[in-house]
């Protein structure tokens, strides 16, 4: 049998998810922004639902510091009522 693996800080490499619901502020503002806490994240992918059908296929989604931003694009705009689910690792 192997011995321990080191090396590999494998607990902070775990994703982590959750689900946000766009409110009248992310309207106005074109943007939604979701805090993971996951400040080390190196990628992260968003889903969104609006009235149960998946939409948003231009979204601009970007991540900083675990910051997940999701923006309007050419056609998907930021809307009241959309939820977002989302995976940041």
């Amino acid at each position: 049998m192997a011995g321990n693996i080191t090396g590999i800080d494998w607990m902070n490499k775990i994703p982590i998810g959750g689900t946000y619901t766009a409110v009248a502020g992310d309207d106005s503002a074109n943007k939604a922004t979701i805090t993971s806490g996951k400040a080390d994240a190196v990628a992260c992918i968003v889903q969104i639902i609006r009235a149960g059908v998946v939409v948003g296929a231009d979204a601009k989604v970007s991540q900083a510091a675990g910051v997940i931003s999701v923006e309007d694009g050419s056609t998907y705009k930021v809307t009241s009522g959309d939820v977002m689910n989302w995976i940041i690792f």
